[in-house]
Order: structure tokens, then sequence, then C-alpha cells
């Protein structure tokens, strides 16, 4: 799978650098531009465990004094999302999408899986991106931005 992945990065002319390597890891670093912020994205791979981690990291930390509202935000995000999920660590105020999967040796590497994971976690922070903005700068309420993001009209504006 260690190869694969950079295949599957060389092979989308993504640039990345290795952070770190042994037997039991592998981790990637990459910048990717979103239409809505630049963001860093790490890739795990472990394989003794079969995994691969992805992380796509907000470029913006999270004010202590807005952390329980994001973490508001991201619940209802994550309630309606079927692969990967927001996370937020309330020490730091880091806030992140992560996609992970199982892979099997017994099968060829799959690089198609290996992208579709990695551009879905691009793909939900762009897109999720301006409400967290709005919720931490603008003092717009979590359910407020996620019906915005998610096209939820508010039977009451009838």
């Amino acid at each position: 799978m260690r190869n694969t992945v950079e295949s599957a990065l060389q092979s989308n002319g993504l640039k990345y650098q290795v952070l770190h390597e042994n037997t039991n890891q592998k981790v990637i670093k990459l910048g990717i531009g979103l239409e809505n912020g630049r963001c860093d994205c790490f890739i795990d791979v472990r394989p003794e465990q079969n995994q691969v981690l992805i992380f796509t990291v907000s470029p913006t930390l999270v004010p202590q004094n807005h952390r329980l509202r994001i973490a508001e935000f991201t619940s209802r995000a994550n309630y309606g999302l079927i692969i990967g999920n927001f996370e937020m660590d309330f020490e730091d105020g880091e806030l992140r999408y992560k996609a992970s999967y199982y892979y099997d040796d017994t099968f060829p590497n799959s690089e198609e899986v290996l992208l579709r994971n990695l551009y879905a976690t691009f793909h939900m922070m762009d897109r999720y991106l301006p409400g967290i903005m709005s919720v931490i700068y603008a003092n717009v309420t979590p359910q407020t931005a996620i019906n915005q993001i998610e096209n939820v009209t508010n039977p009451s504006f009838n």
C-alpha cells in the first residue's frame, strides 16, 4: 500500500513529502488549494493494521470561545455524512476531516480507492469550510450554517 499511495499521488500531479516512515507506519503530507481555502492533508498508512487514514486539516484553528459552537456544527454535519467525519481537538482547536479504510494485501492495492477517499476529504472540507467560518466569524448559529450548506429551507420563511 505504501507504494500505491505514492504512485497515486504522483499520477495525479500532487506534490507531497514523506514526514515519517518505518516498518509500522508511513505518514505523507501534502498541501491542497481548495476553492474556499488552502489545507494540509496527511495520509497515514499503517501496514500492520492494513489501515489508511486520511486527514484534511482546516486552515484555521477554532478559537477557544467558539469550540462548543463548532462542536455542535460538526455534530450536525457528521450526522448526515456517509464517508468520513469532522473532528476537532478541544485543546488546540485543530479541525479536520477524516476518512479511513482497511485494505487487504490479498487483492491488488487500488489507487482508485485511495484517491476517492482522498478527494472526499478535500470536497467535504471545502464544502463545509464557509459554514465553519460563518459560525466563528459572523456569529451564525451552527444549525443555520448547516442548513445553508445543505440547502435546507426553513418552513417559517414561507
